[in-house]
């Protein structure tokens, strides 16, 4: 007879970097080894639960939902007097024993957190009902007094007898759903212990229960499970000092092999299945409510309307208040709107309206309404729209979008399908500085623990796994970094696709055994989960606290909740995700605007802007569209030079067609060709076109760009609902043959029977099918060309108040801002160094003498921190500053001290005193000790009988002039304060030569494609001469252009030819670039003069590509103080790769994404100081 086992004791992949069976592959071999149910306890959290329960459902298995808690002895869950903590195993019943187990894995993290999430015995005990509880591994409270070796009496274990009192305790709580474990790894320490468990419960009649601490699926995975256990310890594989398993036994092990282990105790296995008969948890998933909004009846005391029920919540009272505020808000919209159109407006509110209604979402939309109306109130700027909502006229009229949906034909089916019954979803893209401030507000609202953002997991894909297994193999930096480079850059792609496509892969791991060990552990652990993070904008709002639906989650350190499901499990727990997205080009408008009414004491009205002003077209058209929403690109540049975009349908469209589908299909061409009349309109093909569909194409010239379009021909030629439409279009888009044949015989027969031909309707049909893929939401592209006309339009009209807000906004990416500074300049406008006694916080537009400028903010100077600026700016409050002495009368040194008042020196920012850089910075010792006595000498003052006596603070620093540094100087100390030159470049004399000239700038070296030829144009400010192995001269050479710096290599003839040019000109350089591995080799071809640099001709392949974040992780136990460290070299090293930390500790590690850019150099840098770079 089969033996009857259940594993109870299971990490799965959401132990983070411990457990690594992943859990459908899981569900799949359980089955295969004839078991029927399965357990999950995984260390401390809950995180996989929903994800564990459908798959193990799918499958066929009964899922059993546990955790495998820490448990400390202190009364207070708090505490932290100790670091000692047991492991218990809890597993649910019932829906009452989930729900306490959810609300036991909240507390351990909000209130327990101490290096693990604990709970304590009284949380416990007070939260046991319908759990079951299990006296887990060596760890456990019982075991762990049983064993008693060197350390374990150490720390306080009391041998057998304690060991009985602590699991009477468990019985008196648990009663018969207390089981001690047995388990037989094979581990020393518990075969010592083995017959105290089996004498313990014949003493207490505490039943045994067998169970394997399974930790990885098969025994040939043990190997990489150590690897996998050295990532998140951050040691080597090969160290004999690291902790390691002593035995390969944690795998997954069928019912015979756990019967063979237990022969002399089957009731063991037995018992197994007794818990199994006892947990009967049935989870209502799938099927969420839509939420009430929790104040309506406040609000609609305070509007005077009268509701329903007192009741706090009720759908009833809330479609009072939601059709009180839509129906208010359309009238205010309709100043807008000629007269003759509203009775068009007021027939399509009502008709949203009555959907939601029906759909019972009117609570949703005044969630929604109340937090952008509270951003509105702050003065944060707000989107004018995101995805779908955008075509909700209920939307425009609440005021939570900003576009007219029927100016631009947009449908509102396309948001919310009345035939296809699913949760809405509303985006709202909020100024990304104060993002933070309308999540803190819902917080207050609704409460601390019914709000809560939505977890994300870090998973081992197949770079990042790569690189990790290397690192601890012992591999070297560049081997890893080397071996990840392999793997094409293709979102989402396996170890195995990549095996398949690069040849080199194979021929790597079959030249070295350690890069075939890499490729093998990596195999393995390949899509295991590593840390857990938080979701860039989902939060969750809930009337109730979160832990009745999702245990939460708190990150080390930080105070923000997580829910610990993520993002694909909400909905099932009937919570529904709101999207708060940050959007940076938001904050540059607010602030230009703010900029303009600040200099011109205007106030800009978007809604009284012409759309289709012929001045932002002008500008659009011309391609010089740096810095403008979404069309700043090369690419995006030459397509509105080519395309000329001269209305707001245009740039709807403009944004709507560049993307890889349109573009590679023709599409693209082909609305140019039709938008100039150089190709006839059809409505939609010429194979079939249909004058009843000129009014939906006509603004598209014909062609179908937008996946409303396909719903209104379906509407308009097949006499479908919109709703109907819109099935259909999804359908389209999943390419099901059987589905669209149905469709088509439908379409056909309806089209015919509203009489159009039955084979044209056919052709029609099968050719909008082709099309329908590359179909965009003409909603989100609309909302998104608002955006974009706002840029252009402050762009064209104040283009000083537009660039300064856009500094501001890039001030830490290097990259941008000298690009920007170009703008500044080919527009004309003056940039200065920051001014102490002009300058504000950000880039300001002003005028000097009549002058129209750009001033620096005080901001941006590397090596100032905001509360230094901010303490400036409180004293320049009383007055400018006089001189030196004034300003150092007035600041407070202990914030501008002597590393801020060097970067003020060296930025420009004190010039205005009188005395040259030179002067200052030589002097700087006087200058800081003046300024701290003159603090000393205050705070006596204060405390003297006589007050503030003058001749007490009247301490004067007088500097000796040392004249001022040469003009390279200068400008090096700008470039290293504020990432650029300002008052000048050594190029500028040679400006209108250069502009002569096709030529490639460094900032654009990272995305020139493999295998092509650049032309780079620059002063020769370095060579060193070299000598190769082989005797052979080499030189290295540095050449500085506009915009930064570049190296190559010459051969001796090359660099004899440039030794005998006149180098004090800047110098041309035809190169050929490969790139190889994790290096951009540059092959100089030959080198010109400028004159000879007019006539070159060179097509330089460019490709904008995502940059692969480089990732450090820190320990922040030991590497807190490298922290500002690590600022400072990144500071120095901008480039384009984004930089993300990972802060480890023993049990997680928290993902930072840092809004710093960095270079490749950055990381040979940081690992040169022992920083792991993964």
């Amino acid at each position: 007879m089969k033996p009857n086992f259940t594993h109870l004791h299971l990490h799965t992949e959401y132990s983070l970097l411990d457990g690594a069976n992943k859990i459908k592959a899981l569900a799949k071999k359980a089955k295969e080894l004839g078991m029927s149910a399965v357990a999950m306890t995984d260390h401390g959290n809950m995180f996989g639960a929903i994800d564990f329960y459908k798959t193990m459902k799918a499958e066929g298995l009964k899922p059993i939902i546990g955790m495998e808690a820490y448990l400390h002895n202190s009364d207070d869950l708090g505490d932290k007097s100790t670091r000692q903590r047991f492991h218990l195993c809890l597993f649910a019943k019932n829906e009452i024993g989930y729900k306490n187990l959810m609300f036991l894995s909240s507390m351990s993290y909000i209130k327990g957190f101490y290096y693990y999430p604990r709970i304590n015995k009284k949380l416990l005990a007070e939260h046991s009902e319908g759990l079951i509880c299990t006296s887990a591994c060596l760890q456990g409270e019982v075991n762990w007094h049983l064993n008693t070796n060197e350390r374990n009496t150490k720390f306080g274990a009391k041998g057998y007898e304690e060991a009985k009192k602590v699991a009477l305790w468990y019985k008196e709580v648990f009663g018969d759903d207390f089981y001690l474990e047995l388990m037989r790894h094979g581990i020393h320490d518990q075969l010592a212990i083995d017959e105290q468990i089996i004498k313990l419960s014949l003493e207490t009649g505490i039943k045994i229960v067998a169970t394997n601490d399974t930790h990885y699926l098969e025994k040939k995975d043990a190997e990489p499970h150590e690897a996998f256990m050295c990532i998140a310890m951050n040691k080597l594989y090969d160290d004999p000092n690291r902790l390691r398993h002593s035995v390969h036994e944690f795998y997954l092990k069928s019912p015979e092999e756990i019967a063979k282990l237990y022969a002399d105790i089957p009731e063991a296995l037995e018992n197994t299945q007794e818990i199994v008969d006892k947990c009967n948890l049935e989870l209502n998933l799938g099927n969420p409510t839509p939420p009430n909004f929790k104040f309506t009846v406040e609000y609609a005391k305070e509007y005077g309307l009268e509701v329903p029920t007192s009741e706090r919540y009720s759908f009833e009272n809330d479609e009072v208040l939601f059709e009180y505020i839509c129906k208010e808000g359309l009238q205010k919209r309709l100043e807008y709107v000629p007269k003759e159109q509203h009775q068009k407006y007021w027939d399509r509110l009502q008709h949203e309206i009555d959907i939601i209604k029906k759909m019972k979402f009117p609570g949703y939309m005044i969630i929604v309404w109340d937090f952008v109306r509270e951003a509105k109130k702050r003065g944060i700027p707000v989107g004018p729209g995101r995805g779908s909502a955008a075509g909700s006229l209920v939307a425009y009229a609440m005021g939570i979008t900003d576009i007219d949906p029927l100016k631009y034909n947009l449908l509102f089916e396309r948001f919310l399908n009345p035939e296809r019954v699913s949760m809405p979803d509303i985006d709202i893209d909020f100024c990304q500085e104060r993002r933070g401030e309308i999540i803190d507000y819902v917080v207050q609202k609704y409460g601390r623990y019914n709000v809560a953002q939505v977890i994300t997991f870090g998973t081992l894909l197949a770079k990042g796994v790569i690189r990790d297994v290397a690192r601890v193999l012992g591999l070297s930096y560049n081997d890893g970094d080397r071996m990840a480079k392999l793997i094409p850059d293709k979102l989402g792609i396996t170890l195995k696709e990549a095996y398949e496509q690069e040849s080199k892969i194979k021929e790597l791991i079959e030249s070295d055994p350690k890069f075939e060990r890499v490729w093998r552990f990596a195999l393995a652990l390949e899509g295991l989960k590593r840390n857990a993070g938080m979701h860039a904008a989902g939060v969750v709002i809930s009337n109730e606290e979160l832990w009745h639906k999702t245990p939460l989650y708190k990150p080390s350190g930080e105070e923000t909740i997580v829910t610990q499901y993520s993002l694909n499990f909400l909905e099932d727990v009937d919570l529904i995700k709101f999207d708060f997205l940050g959007l940076k080009t938001l904050t540059v408008i607010d602030n230009a605007v703010k900029l303009v009414e600040k200099r011109y004491n205007t106030k800009i009205d978007w809604n009284r802007i012409d759309l289709n002003d012929k001045k932002v077209y002008d500008l659009i058209q011309s391609g010089h569209t740096l810095g403008l929403f979404q069309i700043e690109s090369d690419g995006m540049q030459r397509l509105n030079a080519r395309l000329k975009p001269t209305t707001f349908e245009d740039i709807i469209a403009v944004l709507a067609l560049y993307r890889p589908g349109p573009m590679e299909s023709g599409m693209l061409d082909d609305f140019i060709e039709r938008k100039h009349g150089r190709k006839q309109v059809y409505y939609p093909f010429e194979e079939v076109s249909f004058d009843e569909l000129k009014e939906t194409l006509e603004p598209t010239y014909g062609m179908i760009v937008y996946q409303e379009q396909v719903m209104q021909i379906v509407q308009t030629i097949g006499g479908f609902s919109l709703g109907e439409a819109d099935i259909i279009r999804r359908a389209m888009g999943k390419k099901k043959r059987d589905l669209m044949e149905e469709y088509k015989r439908e379409f056909v027969k309806r089209a015919s029977e509203r009489g159009f031909d039955a084979k044209k309707s056919e052709i029609l049909f099968e050719l909008i099918e082709k099309f329908a893929g590359y179909g965009f939401n003409k909603s989100h592209s609309a909302a998104y060309a608002m955006i974009t006309f706002q840029t252009a339009y402050l762009k064209a009209y104040y283009p000083q108040e537009f660039m300064a807000a856009l500094l501001t906004s890039e001030q830490d990416n290097t990259d941008k801002i000298v690009k920007y500074v170009d703008e500044v300049k080919r527009l004309g406008i003056k940039l200065l160094p920051p001014d102490v006694n002009l300058s504000s916080l950000e880039f300001n537009a002003t005028t000097i003498d009549g002058e129209d400028v750009i001033l620096f903010g005080l901001g941006a100077i590397k090596g100032v921190g905001k509360s230094a600026v901010l303490s400036i700016l409180e004293a320049r409050n009383e007055g400018v500053f006089k001189d030196l002495n004034d300003f150092l009368q007035r600041i407070d040194p202990n914030k501008v001290n002597k590393k801020v008042l060097e970067a003020l020196i060296k930025s420009g920012a004190m010039d205005s005193f009188g005395y040259s850089r030179r002067t200052m910075l030589l002097g700087i010792e006087k200058i800081v000790t003046a300024s701290h006595e003159i603090a000393r000498a205050k705070k006596m003052a204060e405390n003297s009988l006589f007050g503030d006596a003058q001749e007490l603070i009247d301490i004067k620093v007088e500097l000796e002039d040392l004249g001022e540094y040469d003009m390279k100087q200068i400008l090096e100390f700008e470039k290293e304060t504020l990432g650029f030159y300002v008052s000048g470049h050594p190029l500028d004399p040679f400006r209108s030569e250069l502009e002569k000239i096709h030529y490639t700038l460094s900032s654009d070296l990272e995305n020139i494609a493999d295998s092509s030829e650049a032309l780079f144009v620059g002063k020769v400010e370095e060579i060193k001469t070299k000598i190769s192995n082989k005797g052979n001269k080499f030189g290295i050479v540095s050449i500085m252009d506009l915009h930064g710096n570049i190296e190559m290599m010459l051969f001796s003839d090359k660099l004899e030819e440039l030794e005998r040019m006149d180098l004090e000109k800047p110098v041309a350089f035809k190169v050929y670039v490969t790139k190889n591995d994790s290096f951009t080799r540059i092959r100089c071809d030959k080198i010109m003069s400028l004159e000879e640099a007019k006539n070159e001709h060179i097509t330089t392949k460019i490709e904008e590509k995502y940059e692969e974040p480089l990732v450090i992780r820190l320990d922040l136990t030991h590497e807190i103080a490298r922290l500002e460290e690590l600022y400072h070299l990144a500071m120095q090293h901008p480039g384009k790769k984004p930089l993300k930390l990972v802060i480890v500790s023993k049990l997680q590690e928290v993902e930072i994404e840092s809004q710093v850019y960095v270079n490749g150099d950055f990381a040979k840098e940081v690992q040169s100081l022992g920083v792991q770079v993964a």
